[in-house]
């Protein structure tokens, strides 16, 4: 048994889906994907990428590309 693999069950993945959504909402920036890692680090960095992706999908937040402080980096915003 590998104990190091976490899986989540549907009320966690609704739950990092919502918080993200939450987070992106409410903030008044531009949070990048290393930003909302950080942030909602309680989560892990699998499940909030996870959220971002299907948030995106099913378009509730938007990427958009703009000019950060490494070059080109991607924000993303709600719509």
């Amino acid at each position: 048994m590998d104990c190091g693999a976490i899986h989540l069950d549907s009320t966690s993945r609704e739950n990092v889906i919502g918080s993200v959504y939450a987070f992106i909402k409410n903030y008044q920036g531009k949070p990048t994907r290393k930003y909302l890692e950080e942030e909602l680090s309680q989560f892990g960095k699998q499940p909030v990428r996870y959220a971002i992706l299907r948030l995106t999908k099913e378009g509730k937040i938007k990427r958009v590309r703009g000019f950060g402080s490494r070059g080109i980096e991607y924000y993303y915003k709600s719509l």
